[in-house]
């Protein structure tokens, strides 16, 4: 039986890339070098002390000294640290001062200020640092300043659109018990009938009684939306 002339391509196609598979397998198996022995054997490493006459080995051992600075040392506690040119020598620390066998001043020139006697009795101490004109202020009279008009707190309403101030009194309000309390802020929405609703607090005095005081007498004290057009409004309350 003989196979057909197409079937005989097929085969021949694969036995070539069967080949060539083999012969690219080939090119990258290298085979390993004998190892070639050299006449000279290594020598191990060896751990060695430097000689002292080293000065580089002798400058890193004192900084890698874990010897604490405050203990004596050669350099700290010995005359051997410096050179015997730099060190003083005995007899040589005043050299370039002549000496004085002798001195003509006869007596101290100070300028010291002028003795002053001690007072004898207790009111004299007292009085003895007293100024030379202790009627200089008499005479004179102080500024007269207006004093402030009183009032319990000052109010300020500002747009919420733009910021611009549209109204801003001072008011006879005190909280009941005048605590301490911390400016405070509500958010007003008014139209052409008042007040829409009480005013919403958005920043507390710190004092839930004076809170409620204030957002009470917007509306029936202060008359709040009788007083604005219509819109949303930010109102400042402040001692």
């Amino acid at each position: 039986m003989r196979l057909p002339r197409a079937d005989w391509s097929r085969w021949l196609l694969a036995v070539g890339l069967a080949l060539a598979i083999v012969a690219g397998g080939l090119t990258l198996y290298r085979a390993p070098e004998p190892r070639i022995e050299s006449g000279r054997a290594e020598r191990a490493p060896a751990v060695t002390v430097a000689p002292e006459s080293d000065p580089l080995a002798t400058e890193e051992a004192m900084l890698r000294d874990p010897t604490p600075l405050f203990l004596p040392t050669r350099w700290n506690a010995s005359e051997n640290a410096l050179p015997a040119a730099a060190r003083p020598q005995p007899g040589s620390a005043f050299q370039d001062f002549a000496p004085a066998w002798k001195f003509t001043e006869s007596e101290l020139r100070l300028h010291l200020p002028p003795a002053v006697a001690a007072p004898t009795r207790l009111a004299d101490a007292i009085t003895a640092d007293r100024a030379e004109q202790p009627l200089i202020g008499l005479g004179r009279s102080d500024r007269e300043v207006a004093p402030l008009p009183a009032r319990g707190a000052f109010i300020r309403v500002s747009s919420a659109a733009d910021g611009q101030v549209v109204l801003a009194r001072s008011v006879d309000a005190r909280p009941p018990g005048e605590p301490v309390w911390q400016p405070l802020e509500f958010l007003a929405a008014v139209d052409r009938a008042g007040l829409i609703r009480p005013a919403v607090l958005i920043e507390s005095s710190r004092v839930l009684a004076v809170d409620g005081f204030f957002q009470e007498y917007l509306s029936q004290g202060f008359h709040l939306g009788e007083r604005l057009p219509p819109g949303f409004y930010r109102v400042s309350i402040g001692p």
